[in-house]
C-alpha cells in the first residue's frame, strides 16, 4: 500500500513588533485552512508562550532548515508598518532553493525584492491557502 507524504508549507511573516498572539493566530488559521494534506512549519513552533532559544541564531538555524525541508512558503505581507527584514531574508533564501513562494496582503506591495522573489501574490490568507491547495492537490 502506497502512503502519500504530505507537502510541507513554511509560514513566513514579520515577528518583530507584532504581538505574539497575533503572529501565532494567522499561522494557526493557515494550518486549518490548508487541512490535513499539508504539514505546516513556522517560526513560533515550540515558542508559542515564550522565547525558548537562548541564542537568537538558533531561530535562524531552524527557520533555514525548515525552509530547506519545505515545498511551499506562504508569506504574510498584511502589515505595512511591520519590519520585513527577516521575512525578506526567508523569501530570498526560499527563492534561491526554488521553493514556491506565495505572498498574501499588500503591506509592501511595491517592494522590489519581495515581488521579484515570489511567484504569486493574493489579497488574503484564505486565497493563498486556496492557491496552495489547488496547485498541490494530490
Amino acid at each position: 500500500m502506497e502512503t502519500k507524504s504530505k507537502r510541507i508549507v513554511f509560514l513566513s511573516g514579520p515577528m518583530r513588533g507584532i504581538p505574539r498572539p497575533e503572529g501565532i493566530a494567522w499561522r494557526e488559521k493557515a494550518r486549518k485552512l490548508l487541512g490535513d494534506g499539508f504539514k505546516v512549519l513556522h517560526a513560533y513552533r515550540g515558542r508559542e508562550e515564550r522565547e525558548t532559544f537562548t541564542d537568537p541564531r538558533g531561530a535562524v538555524i531552524r527557520d533555514k532548515t525548515d525552509i530547506i525541508r519545505a515545498d511551499i512558503v506562504i508569506v504574510n505581507d498584511t502589515n505595512p508598518d511591520a519590519s520585513m527584514i527577516g521575512t525578506a531574508m526567508e523569501v530570498f533564501f526560499a527563492h534561491s532553493l526554488n521553493k514556491v513562494i506565495i505572498l498574501f496582503g499588500e503591506g509592501h506591495v511595491k517592494d522590489y525584492w519581495l515581488n521579484y522573489h515570489s511567484h504569486i501574490r493574493t489579497a488574503t490568507l484564505e486565497e493563498a491557502c486556496d492557491v496552495v491547495r489547488k496547485l498541490f492537490k494530490e
